[in-house]
């Protein structure tokens, strides 16, 4: 594999140079999937979204003569990545506790997560039916009645799109939007109910 100074690297990534973009992206891809699932993030964006969005962000950013050269590229890159996932986890990390059960290994004790658990489900269900539905998709649930069961691993946003036959943007957007309507009402009861 070639390697590159540190001048090819940032010319190549702020000219678009695919072969210097792919090279950045290989090297870190496995310490951001590690990061994502450290965080535990997984469920709300995959780890290949946070390595491309952590290159737009870093192409803009040299194009903005934004990098100011304080730390190596790479270094400058991950932590791009770094901050996507950490505003990622700030943002869910308040229903973690749902997310993390799955209602039909409940420890049938544990009455405040059923109560969470209910709140989940009413929300989902007054929730409009493309949310419902990308938000079973993204999470591989299914709604049953007042149960909520897992089907399968999370998806992708590609698998997503093919799926509702939208474009992969518009996926992860109509996801994103759904689930921070989920998010909010969800901080809304739990306040209320302290």
């Amino acid at each position: 594999m070639r390697k590159y100074s540190e001048p090819e690297l940032i010319e190549g990534v702020k000219n678009g140079d695919e072969e210097v973009i792919s090279f950045l992206m290989r090297n870190y891809a496995d310490s951001i999937k590690k990061m994502v699932n450290d965080l535990k993030i997984a469920r709300y964006i995959q780890p290949e979204d946070v390595i491309q969005d952590g290159m737009v962000e870093l192409i803009l950013n040299l194009r903005e003569d934004k990098f100011k050269r304080n730390s190596s590229l790479s270094t400058y890159y991950y932590s791009i990545c770094r901050y996507i996932c950490l505003k990622l986890y700030d943002r869910y990390k308040g229903i973690y506790p749902v997310d993390e059960v799955d209602i039909i290994d409940n420890d049938l004790n544990d009455i405040e997560i059923d109560d969470r658990l209910d709140w989940v489900i009413d929300i989902l269900k007054k929730m409009k039916k493309e949310c419902i539905e990308i938000i079973d998709l993204r999470f591989g649930l299914s709604m049953e009645g007042n149960h909520i069961r897992r089907t399968i691993e999370n998806r992708g946003f590609e698998e997503i799109a093919k799926s509702l036959n939208i474009e992969y943007a518009n996926a992860r957007q109509r996801f994103s939007r759904c689930l921070q309507s989920l998010l909010a009402e969800y901080q809304k009861r739990k306040v209320k109910n302290k």
